[in-house]
């Protein structure tokens, strides 16, 4: 509730200043479990195999796989495999 009040009314000399607005705080329940992961590597040797296609791609996304992160040995000269890290949430 607010309640209208003359300009000079509001105005204070002390330190402490109040507004008149409520706030409100909302609680949500958190998990008190935190998630669990599962990871899938797919390491492809371009020499040998085809790298993924959009239709493969897609089938991991429905599965609910998503690509956290991407490893081209070739760009370090240690080696020709790519590495294709995915994560997922763990089915409980």
């Amino acid at each position: 509730m607010f309640i209208a009040q003359p300009y000079y009314a509001r105005m204070s000399t002390s330190a402490e200043v109040r507004s008149l607005a409520h706030i409100p705080v909302i609680y949500e329940p958190a998990p008190s479990v935190p998630p669990h992961w599962e990871y899938h590597v797919l390491t492809i040797d371009p020499q040998e195999a085809s790298l993924p296609n959009e239709e493969q791609l897609n089938t991991f996304g429905r599965e609910g796989w998503v690509l956290a992160g991407l490893l081209d040995e070739r760009m370090t000269g240690k080696g020709k495999l790519i590495h294709y890290y995915l994560v997922r949430q763990a089915k409980e």
